[in-house]
């Protein structure tokens, strides 16, 4: 798992004024994100996005 904070893209080329974070996982580990964000009383907000190769 890699996680990517404050920023807008997967590429870390857009920084974020607030708290932001991306949860790099493999694909068939998917499901683990909205878990993940319930540990810490959050939700998953947007869509799963791929990672460019």
């Amino acid at each position: 798992m890699t996680l990517c904070v404050n920023v807008r893209d997967l590429e870390l080329e857009e920084p974020a004024s607030d708290h932001t974070v991306f949860v790099h996982v493999k694909y068939f580990e998917a499901e683990r994100a909205p878990w993940l964000a319930a540990q810490v009383g959050l939700q998953v907000i947007g869509d799963m996005v791929e990672a460019p190769y």
